[in-house]
């Protein structure tokens, strides 16, 4: 594979900040011990993040447009001096969505204050808050869940229900750090920015061992990209649809093109089940982000009675608390963790091969349960399927949220190398 000069834009950009503050190994992630110093401060602006998304939620009508890049990720073309240029490098990430690169905090010292409050702005608007906590993976046995809908005709027919602590159930206490989450799923006008930039021709962003594969990842006309496109483009008029025809490999690409991660299935679950911890010990979970009763007026699933993917601001009133749309619906979405099936006892699950999570249902999800909180399914991680899409994560962290050269500098002399990939 040949590199773009796009990924070599990104290489210069972080030429100039090792520059100025010494050797660094800059990977596809920051690493945590450089943002030490900044943690008051950005849990202030996590704070002022949660209070927006729930000034969101208070209207529920009204969704904020989905992040479209500008300059749709096409290789960078100037001159030598623009190149030299910190802020004018920014600037162009800043216009395909990539902020999280210009936010690590070795890299953020070095712009101006201008660009760094665009690239706030930008984190902002599309990434929510979830904060520090437990949550249960929990879900009853297949067999129960796959005759859900028999026993509850049967139920109904007699007029009664069986106690929700008395379904027989299996139960994982996960906790979770503190994190930002997109706010939408990623659309095909962002995932376009990839393609155009090269993504699908930077080896660094791909896995070593899916390398030779990705020759395979092309669309309907040969092109690289997603399954379903054609001539290297998204049907006219889905441009924030949530793009789909991608394997886990290309959604992972993509997450380390922008910055960022997938989240794990843990993650996942605990920004759509929100669980609030009670002092007497016991630990509430919504079973939908909305709730604990499905409303198919807050959710693209088949009773929504939709043929197809819908733009990701569809169904506004089905967003979590912190403003974080569509975690149920539309479009399954790839997690990083491999998926582990629930055994019983005396049986053991042979898996046809490796699998990965996916989390949320989709436009042709029937069964209500497996569009909860609480259900995970497993795909082979390259199946590129009309029904899987993904959204990506990033760790606090990672970035900073405060404008302090001075400061970063300082913290920067004499710091160690840190690899390259945080997952």
């Amino acid at each position: 594979m040949r590199s773009s000069s796009s990924s070599g834009t990104v290489d210069v950009f972080l030429a100039k900040s090792r520059s100025r503050f010494g050797s660094f190994l800059f990977g596809p992630y920051a690493s945590s011990l450089g943002m030490l110093w900044g943690v008051p401060a950005r849990l202030g602006y996590a704070v002022v993040a949660m209070g927006l998304g729930r000034w969101r939620r208070g209207a529920p009508d009204i969704a904020p447009k989905p992040f479209r890049p500008q300059s749709w990720g096409k290789r960078v073309r100037g001159s030598s001096d623009a190149l030299d240029d910190p802020d004018s490098l920014a600037r162009q990430l800043l216009d395909q969505g990539r902020f999280a690169l210009i936010l690590r905090p070795q890299v953020a010292g070095t712009l101006s204050r201008e660009v760094f409050e665009a690239a706030f702005t930008q984190w902002e608007r599309t990434m929510a808050l979830v904060p520090d906590g437990e949550v249960s993976l929990s879900r009853a046995p297949a067999e129960w869940e796959e005759n859900g809908a028999d026993e509850d005709q049967a139920a109904a027919k007699t007029g009664g229900e069986t106690p929700d602590d008395e379904l027989p159930r299996r139960e994982q206490i996960v906790r979770v750090r503190r994190y930002f989450l997109d706010r939408y799923p990623v659309t095909n006008a962002q995932y376009a920015a990839f393609v155009e930039a090269g993504g699908y021709e930077q080896a660094s962003l791909w896995d070593t061992a899916i390398l030779p594969a990705v020759l395979d990842f092309v669309d309907r006309s040969g092109r690289p990209g997603p399954k379903y496109w054609e001539n290297g483009s998204y049907p006219p008029g889905t441009e924030d649809h949530p793009v789909t025809g991608i394997n886990w490999y290309e959604a992972r690409a993509f997450a380390r093109w922008v910055g960022k991660r997938l989240p794990t299935d843990a993650e996942w679950a605990r920004a759509a089940a929100w669980p609030v911890s009670l002092p007497d010990g016991t630990r509430m979970q919504r079973r939908f982000p909305w709730g604990d009763a499905m409303d198919y007026s807050r959710a693209v699933l088949w009773g929504s009675q939709r043929n197809g993917t819908a733009p990701v601001t569809a169904c506004p009133g089905g967003a979590a608390v912190n403003g974080i749309y569509q975690l149920v619906g539309n479009v399954w979405e790839w997690t990083h963790s491999d998926y582990q099936p629930w055994e019983e006892e005396d049986a053991r699950i042979v898996l046809p091969g490796p699998m990965k999570s996916i989390r949320g249902g989709a436009f042709d999800t029937y069964f209500d349960h497996q569009a909860s909180s609480g259900f995970a399914g497993g795909e082979n991680p390259l199946a590129r399927k009309r029904n899987i899409g993904f959204r990506c994560a990033l760790g606090v962290a990672d970035i900073t949220l405060r404008h302090c050269p001075e400061e970063v500098a300082g913290e920067s002399q004499g710091a160690p190398a840190f690899a390259a990939d945080s997952e």
